[in-house]
C-alpha cells in the first residue's frame, strides 16, 4: 500500500476530470453572480450622480432621488433578489476556497462511512442549494425560512437527476475495521465516484456486494488501476486495498458482464475486524468466488430508500464522464432543475 499522502493524490489525480471541472465551475460561477450583483446593486451615489447631471437648473425643482430611481432600469421589485444571491455567492465562494479538500473526507476510526459520505456529500451538494436560491430569488419564489437550509447542507438523497449526473467525486479515507459498504450503494447514481482509501487490515472483498450492471466497481492495490474510475461515463466506486484482500474489476458494458477476478483470498476469515464481522467477511468472500467461478451474473443491490430522485426510475448514465466548464457554470446560475423542490425542502427526496 502506498503512503496515505501519497494514495490520496492518485486518487485525486483519478478523478481530476471531474474533480477540476467541479472546481473550475465554481470559480467561474463566483465571478459571474458576483458581476450580476454588482451590476443589480443600486449605487450609493445615484442621487449626487443625478444632481450633477441635473446641473444647477434643477436646483430645488427636481428630486434628485426621484430622478436617480426613474432613471433606473431596475424596478424597486427587482432588487428582492440581491440580498439571498449574495447569501448564495458567500457559499460558492466559501466552496472555492476549499480546494482540493472539498472532495476528501477521512473517516476517524470507530465511526460510519455511510454517515461520513453522506455528510461530504452534502457539503459539496451546498453549490446546488446556491444555484437553487439564486433560481428562486430571481423568480420570486424565494422564502428564506423554507430555502435558506439548502445554503447550510445540501444532502444527495436530496438531489435532481440533473445534480446528481453532475455530482462532486470524493476520496474518502477509511480504516479498514470500518469498511462496510452496504449503505453506499445508495450514493451509486448519476455521475457520482468514490474511491476509498483503506487504512491498515482489509476485509477480502468489501465492495463485491456492491456490484450491478451499470456501476464500475473496482478493488485494487495498485494506485494507477484507479484511473478507471475517472474514465468511467457512470457512476463508480473503488477501493485500494492491501495486496492481502482480493482484487476484481468490474466495468459496465452492454449485454452485461461478468466480474474479472485477479486475486482471490484463499484463507477464510476467523475473526472480526473491527466493525465488520468474521461472517459479514466471509459472505462477501463467496460472493467473490462465485462471480470469480462465473456461476452469477453481476448481483443488484437494493439502493437505500433515500436514493430515489424523482420518482421515474434509475438516471441514466451521462453522455461523457464530464461536462464543459461553462456549461456547468451556466446550469448552476441559470438552469437549476427545480422540478423535486418540494420534495428537496421538505425532505421527502422523491
Amino acid at each position: 500500500m502506498p503512503s496515505d499522502d501519497t494514495g490520496r493524490q492518485r486518487a485525486l489525480d483519478a478523478i481530476e476530470p471531474q474533480r477540476e471541472a467541479f472546481r473550475s465551475a465554481l470559480v467561474v460561477t463566483v465571478e459571474q453572480l458576483r458581476a450580476s450583483l454588482d451590476a443589480d446593486t443600486p449605487s450609493e451615489a445615484g442621487p449626487d450622480r443625478a444632481a450633477a447631471q441635473l446641473g444647477s437648473f434643477a436646483t430645488g425643482r427636481i428630486d434628485p432621488q426621484l430622478f436617480a430611481d426613474l432613471a433606473s432600469d431596475s424596478e424597486p421589485e427587482q432588487g428582492d433578489w440581491l440580498e439571498p444571491a449574495s447569501l448564495a455567492l458567500e457559499t460558492l465562494e466559501s466552496l472555492s476556497g476549499r480546494g482540493d479538500d472539498l472532495f476528501v473526507v477521512r473517516v476517524d476510526p470507530g465511526e460510519d462511512l455511510y454517515a461520513a459520505v453522506d455528510a461530504a456529500l452534502a457539503e459539496a451538494g451546498r453549490a446546488f442549494g446556491a444555484a437553487r436560491v439564486v433560481e428562486l430569488a430571481r423568480t420570486g419564489r424565494y422564502v428564506s425560512e423554507q430555502h435558506d437550509m439548502m445554503l447550510d447542507a445540501f444532502p444527495f438523497r436530496r438531489w435532481s437527476r440533473t445534480e446528481r449526473d453532475k455530482a462532486p467525486p470524493l476520496v474518502a479515507e477509511v480504516d479498514g475495521g470500518d469498511l462496510i459498504v452496504g449503505g453506499l450503494a445508495g450514493f451509486l447514481d448519476g455521475g457520482v465516484k468514490i474511491i476509498l482509501l483503506v487504512q491498515g487490515d482489509s476485509p477480502p472483498a468489501p465492495l463485491a456486494r456492491l456490484v450491478t450492471p451499470g456501476v464500475l466497481v473496482l478493488q485494487t492495490d495498485e494506485p494507477e488501476g484507479l484511473e478507471l474510475v475517472g474514465q468511467a461515463a457512470g457512476p463508480a466506486i473503488a477501493a485500494l486495498v492491501p495486496a492481502e484482500a482480493g482484487r476484481f474489476v468490474h466495468e459496465p458494458a452492454e449485454g452485461g458482464t461478468r466480474v474479472v477476478v485477479s486475486h482471490l483470498p484463499e484463507t477464510e476469515p476467523s475473526r472480526a475486524l473491527g466493525q465488520v464481522s468474521a461472517f459479514l467477511q466471509a459472505e462477501e468472500l463467496r460472493l467473490l468466488r462465485t462471480m470469480a467461478a462465473g456461476e452469477a451474473e453481476p448481483v443488484a443491490v437494493a439502493a437505500s430508500p433515500t436514493s430515489t430522485t424523482d420518482g421515474t426510475g434509475p438516471s441514466p448514465a451521462p453522455a461523457a464522464a464530464t461536462q464543459p466548464v461553462d456549461v456547468l457554470a451556466a446550469w448552476l446560475l441559470r438552469q437549476a432543475d427545480l422540478t423535486d423542490l418540494d420534495s428537496a425542502v421538505d425532505g421527502s427526496g422523491g
